[in-house]
């Protein structure tokens, strides 16, 4: 309803707003302008992508190509819009270690320096055939925090100062995650955890946990069918409860995978959910302490 003496009003109030919106339009046009100025860096996971955003923001835009909980990066089949796009970045970050070959093919295609992609694997403690998850090895972490921003300052002088200061500020938090894991570590060293696939065990050896049914995780990450005995040890391992937490990846739902979670419901062995994709709207370090948190109450920390 329209009350009388209020049609001019509303005239005014609508023009108001239009001219609103159209200013903002405006504003949202000239940043994306702006924007796509900057350095582009694309980065093949989110993971890395939130790290690297926080080292070169304000001064390079920072792009992932993955980021979905629901995607699977190691069966990831890249596109041709994701072919262009590393094209046109001036720096792109991986994880590398086998785990993203798919980006290791478009850099190549690409013809993009070495200098320019920059790989956590690049950490001088991977060996070949290590852990690939190295997004929660903090000495991985650390390494690539320290390579990226020396890239960026490489392709970026003006902003170099920029660079180094946020990365330090990086360095500061991996020390406050190292810090968590060593309160809760002087309480759960020595416990006896699994996991469906190795996903946790880096900072499972973070905590001082002992990381059993390694045989199972093996083979479930690399889409093998895990042998009998090594599923009845872990079965076995359940109903007598030697394990005091079961971690696993939500992104995969094999068949025996659903088996062991009933099985450790019925055994009353708490369980933990992880994905290999950074959760929307966090960042790593906040999803990281949020891991280990949940990790103490799970093992009956009192925090």
């Amino acid at each position: 309803m329209v009350f009388p003496g209020r049609k001019k009003q509303n005239f005014w109030l609508k023009t108001a707003l239009c001219a609103l919106g159209v200013v903002s339009t405006l504003g949202f046009v000239a940043r994306s302008a702006e924007a796509a100025r900057m350095p582009l860096v694309l980065a093949a996971e989110n993971t890395w992508g939130d790290i690297a955003a926080q080292i070169a923001a304000p001064d390079m835009r920072v792009v992932a190509i993955l980021s979905s909980p629901t995607v699977d990066p190691h069966e990831y089949q890249a596109t041709p819009t994701d072919a262009r796009m590393i094209a046109a970045a001036e720096l792109v970050v991986a994880n590398g270690a086998g785990y993203d070959g798919w980006a290791d093919k478009l850099v190549a295609a690409s013809g993009l320096l070495p200098a320019r992609y920059v790989k956590a694997d690049s950490w001088s403690g991977w060996q070949e055939g290590g852990n690939p998850h190295l997004w929660f090895n903090m000495d991985a972490v650390s390494a690539f925090v320290r390579h990226f921003a020396e890239a960026c300052a490489r392709i970026d002088p003006d902003h170099a100062d920029g660079y180094a200061g946020r990365a330090q500020k990086m360095q500061l938090i991996i020390q406050s995650i190292q810090a968590h894991a060593g309160l809760l570590r002087a309480h759960v060293a020595g416990m006896h955890v699994a996991a469906t696939e190795p996903l946790f065990t880096p900072l499972a050896d973070l905590l001082g946990l002992q990381m059993d049914e390694r045989a199972y995780q093996l083979a479930i990450m690399n889409d093998v069918e895990p042998a009998p005995s090594t599923v009845a040890a872990f079965e076995s391992d359940l109903k007598e409860k030697r394990l005091k937490m079961l971690v696993y990846n939500q992104q995969v739902e094999e068949p025996s995978v659903r088996h062991l979670l009933e099985l450790a419901q019925q055994s009353n062995v708490p369980t933990m959910p992880l994905s290999e994709m950074l959760p929307p709207r966090k960042h790593w370090q906040v999803w990281v302490h949020d891991i280990l948190a949940r990790t103490g109450q799970l093992l009956g920390v009192q925090q």
